[in-house]
Order: C-alpha cells, then sequence, then structure tokens
C-alpha cells in the first residue's frame, strides 16, 4: 500500500472499472490475497475521488465507526489531486481527522462532500478495508442503510475476509453487485511472475507454475517467497521443497526471512510485533532501542510486510500473518518479556492519550492494578464523549471481582447500565461501589468525595425512568449540592453540569416547567466546558421540546439549528441525537413533512451510535408515523399538515393533530398519563384532553379503542 504495486492486474482492475452500476464492490477473500493492493492499485489509476479507511478491532464501536468513515467521507471534496494522481497509492491508510462526529453516514454521503462531488458529475468510491474487524449489529446496519442511499456515481467498496452480514442476495439479484472473491484473487502465471522478477527473483514457468500451485496463487506467501529466494543460488529447489499448506508456507518462508536478517532486527521484530500500531517513539519504548523511526523505514524499503498508515509515514502495522508468526515466535522464544513489553506499551500510549489501546495492552500485561486504573481514569472521559459502549468494553475486560471493589469502576459500570436504558443491575453496582468506599480500593480519579454525587445522580436517573418525580428531583438536589470543592475545573464542571441537568430533568417530571428550563439553562456552560456532548445535545433538545409545548415552534427550530451550526462540521449536532429529534418533532408540527423525517432519521442513526435508547425509540415512532404520510403523498404534492394527511388518507371527517397521534402512540406504549406528560413537557391534564379528543375523531370510546381504531387507519404503525 506504501508504493505503487509492482504488478499491474488488469483483468480485475477492469472489472472494477466496468462496475459503474455498482453500488458496493465487494473484495471477498482470506488474509494474504491482495484484497487492499488491488483496491489501491485500481484507485490509484482510476479517475474517481475516494476516501480509504482501514478498520481495526477497537473501531467495532458505532460511535468511533462513525467517527473514522465520515470524516473520510467529508475529506473527499477537499482534495484537489490532478486526475492522474487522485487517489496515489502513498495517500491510502491517511489517518484522516478523527476528532469529528461527522452525522450519520447516510446523510453524510448524500448530503455532505461525497454528494457535492457526484452532484458536480463526479465519481466517488468510499472503501473500508479489514472490514471482517466489524462484529456490531448497529454497524452493519448503519453501512446496510448506506448502501441504499447512495447517490449515482458513489459506490462502497469493502474488503473483508468474510462475507458481511449485508442485504448481498438482494444487491446481486438487482444487478447492484460486484464479487471479486479468492478465486478470482489468486495470481496467475504471468501475475507471479512479474511479481518474482520485481524482487529479484526469476524463475521458469514451470518453476512459477510450481510455486503458485503449492501457494494457490496467495499473494502473501508469494511475496514471502520473493523476499527469501531473493538471494538464493538454489532457488528452483526451494521452490520444490516448499509445503502445500498457507500456515506451512508461511512458517517456512518467514522462518528463512528472519534467520537471514541481523539479531538486533529479529529482536526489534518480535518485540514490536505485540503492537497494532507501530509509531518510532512508541518501538523506542517498547524495545528499549534508539532510532525506531528509521528502523521502521528500514523494514518498509525491505518490503518485510509493513505497511505504512499515513502521508507521513509516521505510523505502521505489520502485514497481520506477520505479526500472528512474530508474536508465535515471542511467545516461544522469549515468553517472560512479553508482558513487560505490553506495560511498556500501555504507559507510553495512556501518556499519549491513547486510552483504549493503552487499557488494552495493560490486560495484556497481566497488571490489573494498572488497568484498573486507566479504566477509571478514562471511563469518565468516554462516557462524556458517548463512547458508552466502549467504556462497557473495557470493564468486561477486566475480571468483575476487580470492578465490584473499585468504588469508580463500580460507579461507571452503573453509568453505562443507566445510559443505554438498562436500570436492571444499576442498583447492584451503586451498592458495590459504596461498600467499596468503606474498604481499601485504588486511587479514585478525582477523590472519594467524587463518588457520592455520581451514586446520587444515577438515583436520580433511576427514579425518572421508574416515574418517581419526587426521589428524581431530591437525588439530583443532593448530588448538586455533594460536588466536591477542589476538582480541576474542568472535572469540577462536569460534574456541576451533570448534576444540574438531571435536576432539570427531574423538575420537568415533576411538572416544574419554569424551574426545569432555570436549571437546563444553567446548567449548559459547565456542560460544554466540562466536554458532555450528549448532555448538551438532551439540555438544547428537552428547551426545544418546552418551546414546542407553549406552541412556540419558530423558537423549538431556533434553538436546535443554532446547536446543530454551533461548531463547523456539526460537531455537537453529531453527537446529539436529542437535538435531532425535537427538530424532527417542530417541523412535524409545523407540517414540514420530508424535513421532519430527514431529522428523525439522523435521530435514530445517533441515537443507536450514542447508546441512547430512549431516544431511539422516540426518533423510531416519529419515523413510523411520518413514513405513511411520505409514501401517500404525490411526489410533487405539498407538504401540507402530516397529521391531517394521514387523517384524510384514512377517511376521517376531522384529521387528528399531530399532538393527538403523538399522545396515541406513548398509549400504544403503554405509557401513562403521567408518563406522557413527562415526555411531551405537558400537564396530565393536557393528555387527557388530547386522549378525549383523538377518540372522539376515531370513534373510541375509550383510549384502548382509540389506539386499536388508529392502527386499522394506519395513522400508527
Amino acid at each position: 500500500v506504501g508504493r505503487r504495486p509492482p504488478v499491474e492486474r488488469p483483468r480485475l482492475q477492469a472489472a472494477l472499472d466496468d462496475a459503474r452500476d455498482a453500488r458496493l464492490l465487494l473484495v471477498a477473500a482470506p488474509a494474504g490475497f491482495g484484497k487492499s493492493t488491488l483496491l489501491a492499485a485500481w484507485l490509484g489509476t482510476a479517475d474517481v475521488r475516494w476516501a480509504w479507511v482501514t478498520l481495526e478491532p477497537r473501531d467495532n464501536d458505532p460511535v468511533r465507526f462513525a467517527r473514522r468513515v465520515a470524516s473520510a467521507a467529508d475529506a473527499v471534496a477537499d482534495r484537489d489531486d490532478a486526475p492522474t494522481a487522485r487517489g496515489s497509492v502513498e495517500r491510502f491508510d491517511h489517518a484522516l481527522a478523527v476528532d469529528r462526529i461527522l452525522g450519520a453516514l447516510a446523510s453524510a454521503v448524500r448530503q455532505g462532500a461525497v454528494g457535492d462531488v457526484v452532484a458536480a458529475g463526479g465519481d466517488v468510491v468510499v472503501v473500508l478495508d479489514d472490514y471482517h474487524v466489524v462484529t456490531e449489529p448497529a454497524i452493519h446496519g448503519l453501512v446496510a442503510d448506506l448502501i441504499g442511499h447512495l447517490p449515482t456515481g458513489a459506490r462502497l467498496a469493502i474488503a473483508t475476509r468474510a462475507d458481511p452480514p449485508l442485504p448481498l442476495a438482494r444487491l446481486r439479484a438487482r444487478g447492484e453487485l460486484l464479487e471479486l472473491r479468492a478465486e478470482d484473487l489468486r495470481f496467475t502465471t504471468s501475475e507471479a511472475g512479474e511479481l518474482l522478477r520485481s524482487a529479484a527473483v526469476v524463475l521458469p514457468d514451470g518453476d512459477v507454475d510450481a510455486l503458485i500451485a503449492r501457494t494457490e496463487g496467495w499473494a502473501a506467501a508469494l511475496r514471502l517467497a520473493a523476499v527469501s529466494l531473493r538471494d538464493r543460488p538454489d532457488q528452483a529447489d526451494a521452490v520444490r521443497r516448499f509445503g502445500a499448506s498457507h500456515r506451512f508456507v508461511l512458517d517456512y518462508i518467514v522462518e528463512e526471512v528472519l534467520v537471514g536478517l541481523p539479531a538486533e532486527t529479529q529482536g526489534f521484530l518480535l518485540r514490536t510485533a505485540i503492537l497494532d500500531r507501530l509509531s518510532g517513539p512508541l518501538c523506542e519504548a517498547v524495545t528499549g532501542l534508539p532510532d525506531g523511526q528509521r528502523r521502521l523505514e528500514e523494514l518498509e524499503h525491505a518490503n518485510l510486510l509493513i505497511l505504512p498508515l499515513d502521508d507521513e509515514r509516521r505510523w505502521y502495522r505489520y502485514h497481520s500473518l506477520f505479526a500472528e508468526v512474530l508474536r508465535a515466535r515471542l511467545r516461544m522464544e522469549q515468553p517472560g518479556e512479553i508482558a513487560g513489553l505490553h506495560a511498556r506499551a500501555a504507559a507510553w500510549l495512556g501518556a499519549h492519550g491513547d486510552d483504549d489501546a493503552a487499557i488494552a495492552h495493560a490486560i495484556r500485561s497481566g497488571d490489573l492494578a494498572t488497568a484498573s486504573r486507566l479504566v477509571a481514569a478514562a471511563s469518565l472521559r468516554g462516557l462524556n464523549a458517548g463512547e458508552i459502549g466502549i467504556v462497557r468494553r473495557w470493564l468486561d475486560a477486566l475480571p468483575d471481582e476487580v470492578v465490584r471493589h473499585d468504588p469508580q469502576l463500580s460507579v461507571s459500570y452503573a453509568w453505562c447500565l443507566a445510559l443505554a436504558d438498562e436500570p436492571g443491575g444499576v442498583t447492584d453496582r451503586l451498592a458495590d461501589a459504596e461498600r467499596a468506599l468503606e474498604t481499601a480500593h485504588p486511587d479514585v480519579p478525582f477523590g472519594d468525595d467524587s463518588i457520592r454525587p455520581q451514586v446520587a445522580m444515577i438515583r436520580s436517573r433511576l427514579a425518572d425512568l421508574d416515574g418517581d418525580p419526587a426521589t428524581a428531583v431530591e437525588q439530583a438536589r443532593l448530588a448538586c449540592a455533594s460536588v466536591p470543592s477542589g476538582l480541576p475545573p474542568r472535572a469540577a464542571a462536569t460534574f456541576r453540569g451533570d448534576a444540574m441537568v438531571l435536576l432539570a430533568r427531574a423538575l420537568v417530571v415533576a411538572g416544574d416547567i419554569d424551574a426545569a428550563v432555570s436549571a437546563y439553562e444553567a446548567s449548559l456552560p459547565d456542560l460544554r466546558e466540562g466536554g458532555n456532548v450528549l448532555a448538551v445535545g438532551r439540555a438544547i433538545g428537552d428547551l426545544a421540546m418546552i418551546a414546542l409545548s407553549r406552541g412556540d415552534r419558530p423558537a423549538a427550530i431556533r434553538l436546535c439549528e443554532a446547536e446543530i451550526e454551533r461548531q463547523p462540521g456539526e460537531t455537537s449536532a453529531s453527537a446529539s441525537p436529542a437535538v435531532w429529534l425535537a427538530l424532527a418533532r417542530a417541523r412535524e408540527d409545523q407540517g414540514e413533512v420530508e424535513m421532519a423525517a430527514s431529522a428523525a432519521h439522523r435521530a435514530v442513526e445517533l441515537a443507536v451510535r450514542a447508546g441512547d435508547a430512549q431516544v431511539a425509540r422516540s426518533a423510531r415512532a416519529t419515523l413510523a408515523r411520518l413514513e405513511p404520510v411520505l409514501a401517500r403523498r404525490p411526489p410533487d404534492g405539498p407538504s401540507g399538515d402530516a397529521a391531517g394527511v394521514v387523517a384524510r388518507a384514512a377517511g376521517l371527517v376531522e384529521p387528528l393533530t399531530p399532538r393527538e397521534i403523538e399522545v396515541l402512540r406513548l398509549v400504544a406504549l403503554g405509557r401513562s398519563n403521567a408518563a406522557i406528560a413527562a415526555e411531551l413537557f405537558v400537564t396530565v391534564g393536557t393528555v387527557k384532553s388530547h386522549v378525549h379528543a383523538a377518540s372522539g375523531k376515531l370513534g373510541a370510546a375509550n383510549r384502548v379503542e382509540a389506539v386499536a381504531r388508529a392502527r386499522e387507519l394506519g395513522i400508527l404503525p
């Protein structure tokens, strides 16, 4: 990937060029078959713009995945390469900016930079490399939606070791899928001969055929064979002695390669093989050897299966199979060093802000005390950033006994459960935290006093979920009052803002809307300073819903749109599904059905990514109301009132209002009048009035009949 591939494969590149009608270009084969190299070579010559993301195991989280892919897609229009240089191989695996979460992937493609390029008459290819690391169903759902919404001229390319759980059969039936598999990627005699000659290995055709037969045309084995044969006087004899199994071939060749390297280089390879990503300074910290950058560049120039991950050659990775063999040799030859190597990697990565990788190495080192300290400190940052799934993964990687005996780890686990709307185990985790405070335990990041306000905040959220507004207010006020003094400014802002926004929500449930507005407004400066983008979004969304409940649609829309536009690249909006949900409801209330549906789609996608189950459910329900309206409307017809369109299509004399439909939807979900009032920011009496009015229009005697009748007419799903 780092340089132009030494072998041209015109038969495969032509297949990719000709697949203009395909939405998905699927390159699926086992490791080492040249999937990435093929796509790199093709994009190096094709007249297209591209975005390339090489996925890693830690990207198997909706938040991180979305951040990387949307950032790559957003950068497409910024490339000003000439057509002949566009997509040059040196650009692949570029670690494009990942400090922004840009919104739903399908929307990013339709409306963002990719859409701009396509609208201007250009072709775009978005590459997801190493897609086999993805196992999260939510990510597969997002990718399927992305494929379904690609504009003409845009294609998604996936390189993977296994077929992804995507709608391949449907795409195949529609002629929208190009598949290149292992049998397509196997090297022919001419291709293998060209590859060997590029490494100064010249064999008769018969020996090339024998090598292909024994390697089954496997690109990685052929490349390693070229390295090991280059300086051998008995090349033909060596070819004949290769085993037939992929594993045996690789072991044999790597053994030959390593034996011919200086002892210091062998040691460097073995010790750095524990790393998923390599940089010069990180390698120096792990191995204790100087000149890490120079060593990595020398390995790259020697074609030792090391791949650059950025344009500046600061980060690299070993070919996965090469790394596997190196790690196996390390376990066999130097098992006593492995824990120390991981510990040094954890220390360096932690000091340089890579919490995820630092925690992984600390756990692999077996140093649970260090791993626990890293998770305890990083979990608060992760939760504030909306990375609930990542924090949950860290906690699950630790022994449960370790988590339960550490107050911050127990509280962080309770936060994960509460924020994911899984209240079942929260109480036990809070009890663990309080017991741990009474016994010896590791250092808490901000001291013991920081645990108590967190416990109170979580109990306030639980009471809210349980429909106990009095307790919710009491616990939220306790949290506000118990924020410890002497914290670092950002930490203090985090605790104050979190406590205040929970108090605001509790006041809404309690029916004190004016006090809730004041609390929400007071929470925003601290939430922004503390970096809690999800809570900022929830506060803005709730303020907008309050404005909507008071009949001030313009104010609700202004609040939401101002937050969406607050930062370049939609940073806050992308992490704030509640803002998009409130905007969807405001647009729906104003009769702007298409705009409401678009905002609701964004809310669903972002809520799934953030693990916000409550907003995801509400946004899906909004979509369920709107999609039948859109389906029944003429393509170029007026937007009209959403509820009125549904009602007229159903044959009702008097249409239901959007608010009446919303109330009926919540009734259908089994919500009590009090719960509906809290969610819609109205009084219980107002809810009863809406139920009564809707029942009358539907000719129903009670709320149960009203829901049934609304479903019969297609007003409710």
